[in-house]
């Protein structure tokens, strides 16, 4: 059973596109971020290929908007 559908998968731009908006970030910010911990890590789907599970993205992301929530 396949629980993580091709479209659920983000390249690197698509990655830097969904956390920048309409102002993608660079990739290296991205790795950056990651880092940090304030991002998921990639997933190494090859030798020079990497994606990005949407879920863990969206997950991220609510989690940065539930802290500034809190503050």
């Amino acid at each position: 059973m396949n629980t993580h559908p091709r479209e659920d998968l983000l390249d690197l731009k698509a990655t830097c596109a969904f956390f920048g908006g309409t102002k993608p970030f660079h990739p290296s910010t991205l790795y950056r971020g990651i880092a940090a911990k304030r991002y998921p890590a990639p997933v190494r789907v090859g030798p020079n290929a990497s994606r990005w599970l949407r879920a863990e993205c969206e997950a991220a992301l609510a989690a940065m908007i539930a802290r500034r929530a809190g503050e």
